[in-house]
């Protein structure tokens, strides 16, 4: 990366530690030029510093003369490299022993890796390096540590979500290299990289990452004793996966495998000796060909987190995890066959006592019976879990496209759910729709997040989602546009959102947010698709409806008026190349759909 200009580097550096320059106090803009220019335009030696100083409890011309100080003898390098690494080095050991202790476990991922937030959080709980105090939820607390090494800029944001947090992350190359370093330093972690020669290592290995990328053959030292490793990362070809069962003390276990046999799809990675794995807490699998587990997992009592929906069809978890009374996180494969799970005519469960996450893979093609089946099942599955938070329905592939009216379609009431219930997703790729809305402002309390596909959306609708109190955001897949006008009116709900989606899937919708509608919202995204093959039909239908003659008399189709947290509004017409040429062939016609639009923003 080029070296930044004065006034760039002045901008980064002010707007990190004070929210810009005029916000800094007089006192402190000469030292703080001087710390500017010691950086020497260098992006990441900036921000580096001016996190280091943000984070501190106050900023004084003391600390700042200090921290010049220490730069001015720091950094006698002419090397752009080698002063930002010694700027890293500064900034990590100001870091409070914890974070150093988080931030070291990242070198258990092959440079370059995209890191998810919640399995960093898992993993750091799952090898107990997380203290808190009495009350604390030990993950919370986790994520805080997640948050604060965003904000120290030691981790790179990747994708951020509604609500400006952080939900995957990479490391610069420059931390990664310091990470390293400090790690093999403290005999933290022990890395098997294919890439660079093996040297001396230590017998006492509590932490083992084999990053063995394609290499076809690989082997663990012999002085290494696996019956020693606590933390177990496998990255690399399926051909060179170990022995599970020789890391009999494991309790974190990260498996990212692929590789093809040679074309023979008959062949699968062999984990079954998971199961003597007692002292197990966290588990992800992510492969590319099939993984056989052990039939029986019951006697797994420590864990708490089983992830293997990334994984192909063939990949079977047993159904005695149901005994798992620890288990709070469980992702599940696409044929993973819930009717298994149950017992008796009622589908009666045994289920895991603490449960509070729950995502399940969808097949590519689902039988119409079977897939009602399988969610009757787990409505059964979900019901009476009074800590279940998260529900999520993962499309597996590409299942139905949006639109496709042709595919058989499960209607699911979901009025089985505890009040508990803070998010729920349903991809809509998977031929699943929402009905019965008229319970839901009374069993679904503290919903946060909802995403899912619904047939229609009517004003009765809008009322029911309107009384969801803690709702910040909402995504609706609306498959048939409503022929009446939605209005979103002030002072009627919706206090607590700040993100919202409407995509209709067959044309136009008439709406009408009115002034301080929704007044937390900070994203509208509105999407209008069409049916290539409907345009004749919905054209015709277009112009004898309701909203056709309101726009013959000026009324604008979509109408936003001041709504007063607005801050971004996003609309899309066609959402595909099929409904881009539908587009323009209703201005072709003479019926140009854009410019019909009376588009509304005074936000």
């Amino acid at each position: 990366m080029n070296p930044l200009d004065d006034d760039h580097s002045r901008k980064l550096f002010f707007d990190r530690l004070f929210g810009s320059e005029s916000n800094c106090p007089e006192e402190l803009k000469q030292v703080s030029s001087q710390i500017i220019e010691i950086c020497g335009g260098l992006p990441l030696a900036t921000v580096s510093i001016a996190s280091l100083l943000a984070n501190q409890p106050s900023v004084s011309v003391d600390l700042l003369t200090h921290i010049h100080d220490s730069l001015v003898s720091c950094l006698s390098s002419n090397s752009t490299s080698e002063r930002t690494r010694q700027v890293l080095h500064l900034s990590y050991n100001s870091l409070p022993h914890y974070l150093k202790t988080c931030l070291l476990q990242l070198r258990m991922y092959p440079e370059g890796s995209l890191i998810f937030k919640h399995d960093l959080v898992r993993q750091w709980v799952g090898e107990g390096i997380i203290a808190t105090r009495e009350g604390q939820d030990t993950e919370e607390v986790a994520g805080m540590y997640f948050d604060e090494l965003v904000d120290r800029r030691f981790i790179q944001p990747m994708s951020i979500n509604f609500n400006n947090e952080v939900m995957s992350c990479t490391v610069h190359d420059v931390v990664h290299d310091l990470i390293a370093h400090k790690s093999a330093e403290e005999n933290f972690i022990v890395v098997l990289d294919h890439n660079r020669k093996i040297l001396a290592l230590s017998h006492k290995v509590h932490r083992l990452s084999l990053q063995l990328g394609d290499a076809k053959y690989a082997k663990i030292p012999a002085n290494i004793r696996k019956s020693q490793v606590r933390s177990l990362g496998v990255f690399g070809l399926s051909e060179c996966m170990p022995c599970i069962g020789e890391f009999k003390l494991v309790r974190v276990l990260n498996i990212h495998l692929s590789g093809h046999h040679n074309g023979d799809q008959e062949l699968a990675v062999d984990l079954t000796r998971i199961s003597g794995l007692f002292h197990l807490i966290y588990l992800k699998i992510v492969c590319d060909v099939c993984i056989r587990l052990p039939n029986r997992m019951r006697g797994l009592q420590c864990l708490e987190t089983l992830d293997v929906m990334d994984t192909p069809s063939g990949t079977y978890v047993p159904w005695d995890i149901i005994y798992l009374t620890r288990l709070l996180h469980l992702s599940l494969p696409p044929h993973t066959n819930l009717l298994d799970w149950s017992f008796g005519d009622d589908l009666s469960l045994c289920r895991p006592n603490h449960l509070q996450d729950l995502c399940i893979s969808t097949p590519p093609s689902s039988d119409y019976d079977h897939l009602k089946r399988r969610m009757y099942a787990l409505d059964y599955l979900m019901y009476g879990h009074d800590s279940l938070k998260t529900v999520k329905l993962m499309a597996h592939g590409s299942s139905v496209s949006y639109g496709d009216t042709s595919k058989a379609r499960v209607r699911w009431v979901l009025d089985k759910l505890t009040h508990h219930v803070q998010r729920i997703e349903v991809s809509p790729h998977i031929p699943v729709i929402f009905c019965k809305m008229h319970l839901w402002d009374i069993q679904h309390g503290n919903l946060c997040i909802l995403k899912i596909a619904v047939d229609g959306l009517s004003v009765n609708d809008v009322d029911i989602l309107s009384g969801l109190p803690a709702l910040t955001a909402m995504s609706l897949y609306v498959q048939k546009s409503p022929n009446i006008k939605i209005i979103f009116c002030m002072g009627a709900g919706f206090t607590a959102l700040k993100y919202l989606k409407l995509r209709f899937m067959s044309g136009i919708a008439w709406l009408k947010f009115e002034a301080d509608a929704m007044p937390n919202l900070w994203k509208l995204r509105l999407v209008f698709d069409a049916i290539p093959q409907m345009v004749d039909q919905r054209l015709e239908l277009f112009s004898e409806s309701e909203q056709w003659k309101q726009y013959l008399h000026g009324t604008a189709l979509i109408s936003i008026e001041h709504m007063t947290d607005l801050r971004e509004v996003c609309a899309k017409f066609g959402a595909a190349a099929a409904d881009l040429e539908y587009v323009s062939w209703w201005r072709a016609a003479g019926c140009g759909l854009m410019e019909q639009y009376h588009w509304c923003d005074r936000s």
